[in-house]
Formats: structure tokens, C-alpha cells, sequence
């Protein structure tokens, strides 16, 4: 049985709309929210080097097409091979519908947000919300409802990586405002509660029978297990390099990185916001899938 009611997930998703709106309305009407993201968006630009300025183009590239589609489809043959159609289906209408409403939204949007040239940007004035970032936090939420329920949390930090990584690489790239990032992640939030609402309806209508004779149990069984097996070493391979990566951080470049906060506090704080509002939706998007047995 579920835990959450439908009519609460709708709330949420409204709660949702409704932080998306109120973001929209300060980061274009606000003189003092303008000059956050400018101020926040010229320090990430000065992270652009040798190093980060490849690699953050390369990180981006996880929001192109290609790559999109290459994730959609891995994550719809786990979903089949769990035997969960509805979740495979609802996997391909999230890519799809995030992806055309994004692009809408920033077409729709349009508005120049700076009266004057940033240099080192290719900021347009069709930019909210982020179409990299809402893929990213879709492939992200697609993750969690396609995990078995033991792993859905270390599914979570994952998409929360993956999120971060193309949304502060396309604001390091000069590509979007930090406002743009939380607008995508927000919109892929919407949609995805929006969904899972949907399949808490079918469920209760219509349960899916999974694993009905010994074969079709024995292939979910180790489909399950291999998909657990799989991210937890997947989130080690991560943690390894994050930890190796901050111990030559501290042991090299330690003075750079705090030089770096104290002349860009205002990037550092943005920087903190937005992965707090990566975390807090994936966390959001878990919860509302949780189940009791």
C-alpha cells in the first residue's frame, strides 16, 4: 500500500509550481536578485581554467540528446526487465514532456536579464528555464522510480551528482544564470510528482502483477540484484574519486580554494542553494515513492 495519497503529491507538485513562479518573478523583477545571479555567474566564470573549463564542457554534454536518450533507454530495459511496464512508460513520457515544456518555458520566457555584456558568456535571453538542467534532474527522478525500493536513496544521491554536475557546468560555461538551474530542476520536479501521483492511481486500480509464475520471479529476482549490486558500486566508485579529488584539493590547492570563497562569497552561497535544492527535491521525489509492505 502506498504511503503517500495522491492528493498529496499533487500538493507537492503545486508547492513546486508555485516556488517555480515565485523564482521566475524575482530572478526577472528583482534588482537585487539580478545582481546575486550576475554576481554568482562571474564567479563560476573565473572556475574556468585548464581543468574545470574542459571538463565542464564535457559534463554538459550529459544534457545533449544523444546521451539523454541513451540514459532514457537503459533506464526503460531496467524498468522492463523488473517487470514494471508502467514505470518504463512513465520514464519515456518524463524525458519527452520535460523536454518540450522546458523548451517552450524558455522560448515563451525570452526576456534579457542583464543590461549589459557579461564577458566570457553566451547568455540569450531564451534561457529559463534550463533545458540541461530539467534533463538532468529527469534522468535523475526517472533513476529513483525505476530502483528497487532498497536502493532508491543511493539512486537519489546519484541523480544528485549528475544534476549538479550539468547544472553548475552550464553555469560555469557562461551558458545560464544559477536561477536558470533551480527553474530546471523545479520543472523536472513538477512533472515527475505529477507522474508518480499517476501511477499511485493505476496501482490502487490496477495493481501490477509482478512476478506471477517461478520464471518471471527468478528474472525480476536477479534483475533486482543486479541493479542494487550496481549502484552501491557505482556511489563507491563515486565517493573514491570525490574523496581523492578533495584530498589533492586540500593537499595542492588549498589556499586557491579559500582564496576563491572569500573574494566569491556570493558564488559560494548560490553554489550551496542550489545543491540544496537538487537534494531537497530528489529527497521529495524518494519520499513520495516509499512503500510499506
Amino acid at each position: 500500500m502506498a504511503v503517500r495519497n495522491p492528493r498529496t503529491l499533487l500538493a507537492m507538485a503545486a508547492a513546486c509550481g508555485a516556488a517555480f513562479c515565485v523564482l521566475l518573478v524575482v530572478a526577472y523583477a528583482s534588482s537585487g536578485a539580478r545582481w546575486l545571479d550576475v554576481t554568482a555567474l562571474r564567479g563560476f566564470l573565473d572556475l574556468q581554467g585548464d581543468h574545470l573549463g574542459p571538463l565542464a564542457d564535457r559534463l554538459t554534454d550529459l544534457g545533449d540528446p544523444t546521451p539523454v536518450i541513451a540514459m532514457t533507454a537503459a533506464l526503460i530495459a531496467v524498468a522492463v526487465a523488473r517487470g514494471r511496464l508502467r514505470q518504463a512508460v512513465a520514464v519515456a513520457f518524463l524525458i519527452g514532456v520535460t523536454s518540450i515544456s522546458s523548451q517552450t518555458l524558455k522560448a515563451v520566457l525570452a526576456y534579457p536579464r542583464s543590461g549589459r555584456t557579461l564577458e566570457g558568456t553566451h547568455l540569450y535571453p531564451a534561457a529559463f528555464p534550463s533545458g540541461h538542467s530539467t534533463a538532468a534532474m529527469t534522468l535523475a527522478a526517472c533513476a529513483v522510480i525505476v530502483a528497487p525500493r532498497a536502493v532508491r536513496p543511493i539512486a537519489a544521491a546519484l541523480g544528485v551528482v549528475l544534476a549538479l554536475a550539468v547544472g553548475f557546468s552550464v553555469v560555469t560555461l557562461g551558458w545560464h544564470y544559477p536561477s536558470d538551474v533551480v527553474g530546471g530542476f523545479l520543472l523536472a520536479t513538477i512533472w515527475t510528482l505529477l507522474v508518480v501521483a499517476g501511477l499511485q492511481v493505476a496501482e490502487r486500480r490496477w495493481p501490477q502483477r509482478v512476478g506471477r509464475t517461478r520464471v518471471t520471479a527468478a528474472v525480476t529476482g536477479v534483475v533486482d540484484r543486479a541493479t542494487e549490486a550496481g549502484l552501491l558500486a557505482l556511489a563507491l566508485a563515486a565517493l573514491v574519486v570525490a574523496g581523492g579529488a578533495a584530498l589533492v584539493v586540500a593537499l595542492t590547492r588549498l589556499d586557491e580554494v579559500l582564496g576563491f570563497a572569500s573574494d566569491h562569497t556570493a558564488a559560494v552561497a548560490v553554489g550551496i542553494a542550489v545543491a540544496g535544492s537538487a537534494a531537497l527535491l530528489l529527497a521529495g521525489v524518494t519520499s513520495a515513492l516509499r512503500r510499506r509492505e
